[in-house]
């Protein structure tokens, strides 16, 4: 959810005005308008008070109690929080149950109120580092709290199937564990702090063109292997009070109408014991919550007191599933311990400490694509050329991501006080690529800052820097020979200027603070220790889903061909050169490795690989390297691509210092999902294991017998 566009505009004032026009679902008692409805009353009449009993117990005690129409208001959104909130479940005073608000926060607390500006999704996967993940969600979950949010509407976990959506900045990867163990750690960190974490959008809500009626047309095996597996990682690592689910279609069904991916994948197989919300609005029909759907947001259009009795009346929603739904919200609540404390009770952001969290993650998750020995900068450096008018922004990501900051710098602005006041810093805004250029040509280095523009309710039109930038780029670089380039950007972007350049360094949407992170990777106070969690394609045409039919689809329909093949995996099986491969990212220093032992050279199927390596600087400077894990499948039973991530490590290292790495690849990455016993399996036969620093760069290699 996020600004209304215009598709989403129209479906959002027909939800308003259907709320507005249609019979409420019963008055509010007095004092009903306060989020947090005291328990008080004495344990006999009120048991479900014992704190003593489980969730389970509490939220079964409790729903005995409930009417009908008290159990309805626990299934909807409503308006009237006591704080400014994206999303609301009134109290119920008579019971004790407290209301529930709700934040927009992928990248930040977006209800309406200040917060800190944290760094695009995408950079938590970057750094390959899941404490970044959970210190990111720590961030997040205490600022919520601060700002009187109970449930946080993030982290994003769709896979970036095709370069151009416009919300793959809020996502994490095209490789479903990395981006599943990521959203898994931001969730937990969320959680830490007593906020309910919203693992979204499920499922397969992979661009936004169509997004609201789109059919995502996938194959089973491609479901669960892709698509699924994200959701799955995150259900299990942190276990999610909630999970959203999205505006599409999967195999002609409305995801949020969708039995067979709420009920039968993510509660039966992935094990999730939350509730389930609905984006804003992608509810169908009342019966969507006999399909698995538990509440409708952001008003009661499809799901009140009126409609729920008819659905009862006809048949298509069971008194069953109504008071399995409410049941599911309500042991959530008391396993959060709302029922306990006042969720809306606010206090003051700990700016600094946000500002922190998000120059760290900046800083760790840069990637650092090319380096012909330009940076990092040094004294010698006494002329230096800022251009672009990136470098005089903050640049955000649009749509739910879209935070109202506390505070932001700019990297002209750090530039200019790293830089010291014996250097000379001009400014040229870039509008005039000729201009730019002769600015340029005096300075000992220029630095040519580019950005793309990435939102909610639409996809990018194209992989080419918005505007003049290609131009802009190439004119400096033509001028200056020591042109470096800075990237903030969602995801890949084309390079026509990569030859003329010296370095290009990917920053991502920095945050809050990413302008003084970008200086300090440039100086080298910070050593770039980022890998891209996407591919890099050097061509428009050379992406995965190449195709009309695939994307954005046709007739409704987005035809999911690529199979399992997404990102790397076809790039990998096409022998397709990318412009810089997934897991890429270079460092001021170096890296070997060597030493590759298996604890075991054979085991069963429900066995781990369990596998040590060392990693040696051989640099002069202190360094990270994040080492990854590859799986070679047998192609027995079933093709697989040749190589899919198994596990990854980042590992800080002085100069000539080595480390020993342990690894632990899981059975689930060795497996693949069987269709016909309707389950993932590990097939017998040899296992190729490789490592390395990127998908394509893997010096170490062995082999591994599942018997």
């Amino acid at each position: 959810m996020g600004p209304p566009r215009p598709l989403v505009r129209v479906a959002t004032a027909l939800v308003f005005s259907a709320a507005l026009t249609m019979p409420a679902p019963g008055p509010l008692p007095s004092g009903e308008a306060t989020a947090y409805a005291s328990s008080s009353g004495t344990q006999d009449n009120r048991p479900w008070t014992d704190r003593s009993l489980s969730p389970e117990e509490r939220a079964d005690l409790l729903l005995d109690a409930m009417t009908l129409d008290e159990k309805v208001r626990m299934l909807h959104g409503t308006v009237g929080s006591p704080v400014p909130t994206t999303g609301y479940i009134a109290p119920i005073r008579r019971l004790g149950v407290p209301g529930v608000t709700m934040t927009d926060g992928p990248a930040g607390v977006r209800n309406g109120q200040q917060a800190t500006a944290l760094p695009a999704p995408v950079a938590q996967a970057a750094s390959f580092d899941t404490e970044v993940a959970r210190e990111y969600g720590r961030t997040l979950g205490r600022e919520a709290r601060a700002r009187g949010q109970m449930q946080v509407f993030g982290p994003g976990t769709n896979i970036q199937r095709v370069p151009v959506n416009g919300r793959n900045f809020e996502y994490y990867s095209e490789d479903p564990y990395l981006a599943g163990t990521m959203a898994g750690a931001d969730a937990t960190g969320i959680q830490s702090q007593g906020v309910i974490a919203t693992v979204k959008h499920f499922m397969a809500n992979n661009q936004e063109t169509d997004r609201m009626t789109v059919s995502a047309d996938i194959d089973e095996r491609t479901l669960h292997e892709i698509y699924g597996k994200p959701f799955d990682l995150a259900v299990q690592k942190s276990r999610p009070g909630s999970v959203m689910c999205s505006y599409n279609r999967v195999n002609t069904v409305y995801a949020c109408s969708n039995s067979q991916t709420l009920r039968t994948m993510l509660r039966s197989r992935f094990g999730f014991d939350g509730y389930v919300v609905s984006d804003y609005p992608s509810t169908h029909r009342t019966s969507d919550l006999a399909a698995g759907l538990n509440v409708e947001l952001p008003l009661p259009v499809l799901v009140n007191s009126l409609t729920v009795r008819a659905a009862k009346l006809r048949g298509a929603l069971p008194q069953e599933a109504i008071d399995q739904r409410v049941r599911e919200v309500l042991t959530v609540l008391f396993r959060f311990g709302f029922f306990e404390r006042d969720g809306t009770a606010t206090s003051p952001v700990d700016e600094a400490a946000g500002n922190a969290t998000a120059q760290h993650v900046a800083e760790q998750s840069a990637v650092l694509l090319k380096n012909d020995e330009a940076l990092p900068l040094t004294g010698s450096a006494k002329r230096i050329a800022v251009i672009g008018s990136a470098a005089a922004d903050s640049v955000q990501g649009g749509g739910s991501s879209k935070v109202d900051p506390l505070s932001e710098d700019t990297a002209l602005g750090a530039v200019r006080k790293r830089a010291g006041d014996s250097a000379q810093v001009t400014y040229h805004d870039g509008r005039l690529p000729g201009l730019a250029a002769k600015a340029a040509r005096s300075a000992d280095v220029a630095l040519v800052f580019a950005q793309d523009k990435e939102e909610e309710g639409s996809d990018r039109a194209d992989l080419s820097l918005p505007g003049n930038q290609d131009e802009l780029i190439a004119k400096v670089a033509e001028a200056n020979p020591r042109t470096i380039v800075v990237l903030q950007t969602g995801g890949p972007v084309l390079m026509p200027w990569l030859p003329q350049v010296k370095s290009v360094l990917e920053t991502w949407y920095p945050g809050a603070r990413g302008g003084a992170a970008t200086a300090r990777l440039l100086w080298g106070d910070v050593n770039p220790s980022g890998k891209l969690p996407q591919t890099f394609p050097v061509r428009e045409d050379e992406v995965p889903a190449n195709t009309k039919a695939q994307y954005p689809g046709v007739n409704g329909t987005a035809h999911y061909t690529e199979r399992v093949d997404v990102g790397y995996r076809w790039y990998d099986g096409t022998g397709t050169e990318p412009l810089f491969p997934f897991g890429h990212g270079l460092s001021y220093s170096s890296f070997a490795y060597s030493d590759l032992r298996l604890e075991k050279n054979s085991g069963g199927p429900d066995d781990p690989v369990e596998l040590s390596f060392t990693v040696t600087n051989s640099g002069t400077r202190a360094g990270s390297e994040a080492p990854q894990v590859y799986v070679s499948k047998p192609d027995t039973e079933v093709d697989s691509p040749p190589r899919e991530l198994g596990g990854y490590r980042k590992v800080s290292l002085e100069p000539g210092e080595s480390k020993e790495v342990r690894v632990s690849v899981d059975p689930q990455q060795l497996s693949y999902w069987d269709t016909g016993s309707d389950e993932f399996r590990v097939r017998k036969g040899e296992y190729g294991i490789a490592v390395g620093s990127s998908s394509r760069a893997l010096p170490l290699d062995a082999s591994y017998r599942v018997e």
